[in-house]
């Protein structure tokens, strides 16, 4: 017998046997399931649903059992163990999550390099996709003539986001010379003088972020400024709870104590997997030295001249902004949580918004200083000064009149172009957004008209409580995708932008599939799915601003 023939036999005796095992194995389902019916005593009637039932959706559960729950299990498994394609798999325990978690090693730091694109990606890209299919959904949801042809035109970019052809197309569109994009828009920056300055400022604001973003997953040291974002954090919700009501303020210290609270928990479970202290030491002497010193607008830098205290000695005596983000939301919440009256209440809120606006204004103003003590430090040792380099490079000059976006072939520009890729293809949030729309009764509008009501105000008022269901829907669905972005990233990288692109499920592929570390890519697998899971959850759990009435 020839090799094709028996090729093709062999075929056909795997489909036969296939067959043969869903019907063998639906039909012990169902006797399975009929056995436990009889033994709880059910009716025969009952007894026969539960074969016929159980009978006719084996496949599923088969299927399920053996081609999902099987391999999760296995995977889970393998994320313990040391197991390289080829070689047996040895027992190692938490040594994968250590090593990612706590960006050991060059892999380790890869991976939350990957982590923080990710978040990127759900940070910045599912707001603007958001905002960009509402914005289309408004559009198109006039009932004028000939409007199925844009919203036709409009979902068009979903079906064809994800092919090779079309993201090749990209790469056309976004080629620094010539291409459409950047033609395009500098012939608009030399029509129209006023437009041209705005260009070079989004050139100017958007690699100066990209760049300080970048030096960030690298590890540089920020030193003060490490407290700026708690402190923000804590001055907005100061003046939340002042401008709220009674039912409100409540509202917001609970919710904001149990998001920290619940993100508190998730820090430390990953710093305790990781090997660290699980409780550092507060309130230490350096530590409240330091933030008075913020606090007075006076500098925290202890040895400025020193370029190893510079890049690691700083943190020693600052406390970590994650016990600042606990303090201050324990301390700002218990104050909405409490009654000392009206009075007092406001005062102590005011007190605990100039506090953090001070903390803010102190951190930003002994950041600069660090930065700067950085180049004098460098200078005098006679050595090239790498902290932040690109942020300092692309900050130093406002961009010519010949600076272009290097979309797809710099580290500055590649995340902006997958997040514009990703805009491009809003259509699908866009068609449910257009579903809540048509939903909104007529006549609330008609009963604002009466009222005098603007056109903003029907909006905030009307139709946004009124779609919130939708807008929740794709917030959370957006943010899954966001996390599990792959393919694009997969098909525009190179190698200038592969780490700057690398999402944490690219980081998976490559560490699973072509390094064929099988127990290193299933711990990172298992990492982002508990991400994603917790993220879902805690949206799902604090989502009293969904209206489904």
């Amino acid at each position: 017998m020839d090799p094709a023939t028996l090729a093709r036999l062999q075929n056909l005796y795997w489909s036969l046997g296939t067959i043969g095992f869903i019907v063998v194995g639906s039909l012990a389902t169902g006797l399975i399931a009929q056995s436990v019916t009889r033994m709880r005593g059910r009716s025969l009637m009952t007894q026969r649903r539960a074969f016929w039932g159980y009978t006719l959706s084996a496949p599923w559960l088969l299927g399920f059992i053996i081609f999902v729950l099987g391999p999760s299990i296995a995977s889970l498994y393998y994320s313990f163990t040391d197991y390289r394609l080829g070689n047996p798999a040895e027992w190692i325990g938490l040594e994968n999550y250590r090593e990612l978690l706590g960006a050991v090693g060059a892999h380790g730091r890869r991976f939350m390099g990957a982590m923080y694109n990710s978040f990127y990606y759900a940070v910045v890209g599912v707001p603007l996709q958001i905002v960009t299919a509402l914005v289309m959904a408004l559009l198109v949801a006039a009932p004028l003539r000939g409007m199925g042809v844009f919203r036709l035109i409009f979902y068009i970019p979903v079906i064809l986001a994800g092919g090779p052809a079309i993201l090749l197309a990209w790469r056309y569109m976004f080629a620094s010379n010539g291409g459409f994009v950047n033609v395009t828009l500098r012939n608009m920056a030399d029509a129209f003088p006023p437009f041209d300055w705005l260009y070079r400022s989004f050139i100017y604001a958007m690699e100066g972020f990209n760049a300080f973003f970048i030096g960030i997953t690298r590890n540089d040291a920020v030193g003060p400024l490490m407290y700026v974002l708690p402190a923000l954090l804590g001055l907005l919700l100061a003046l939340l709870l002042l401008m709220a009501d009674e039912k409100g303020r409540r509202s917001i210290a609970r919710t904001s104590t149990e998001i920290l609270g619940a993100l508190l928990l998730v820090l430390l479970a990953a710093r305790l997997i990781a090997g660290g202290a699980v409780m550092p030491q507060l309130f230490q002497a350096d530590h409240l030295q330091t933030t008075f010193k913020l606090l007075t607008l006076q500098s925290s830098i202890v040895d400025p001249g020193s370029y190893d205290y510079l890049r690691q000695g700083y943190s020693l005596h600052a406390m970590s902004p994650l016990w600042i983000v606990l303090l201050i939301t324990l301390l700002t919440a218990f104050i909405g949580w409490g009654n000392p009256g009206r009075t007092a209440r406001r005062w102590l809120l005011g007190g605990s918004a100039a506090v953090m606006l001070l903390l803010a204004a102190g951190s930003f103003i002994d950041g600069v200083r660090f930065f700067q003590s950085f180049d004098a430090a460098a200078e005098a040792a006679g050595s090239a000064n790498h902290h932040f380099a690109l942020f300092r490079q692309v900050t130093a000059q406002f961009p010519d009149q010949n600076r272009v976006p290097l979309w797809l072939s710099s580290e500055l520009w590649s995340k902006p172009s997958l997040i514009l890729i990703t805009m491009w293809s809003s259509g699908a949030a866009m068609l449910i957004f257009l579903a809540a729309l048509k939903g909104v009764p007529r006549s609330f509008y008609e009963a604002a008209d009466v009222d005098g009501a603007s056109t903003m105000q029907k909006f905030w008022r009307i139709t946004l409580p009124l779609i919130s269901p939708a807008l929740f829907y794709n917030v959370v669905i957006g943010l899954i995708a966001a996390l599990q972005t792959f393919e694009a990233v997969y098909l525009i990288q190179n190698t200038q932008t592969e780490q700057t692109l690398s999402s944490a499920a690219y980081f998976l592929f490559v560490r699973t599939f072509r390094q064929l570390e099988i127990g290193q890519g299933a711990a990172a697998s298992w990492i982002l799915a508990v991400i994603i899971v917790l993220l879902t959850v805690l949206q799902f759990r604090f989502s009293r601003w969904v209206h489904y009435d």
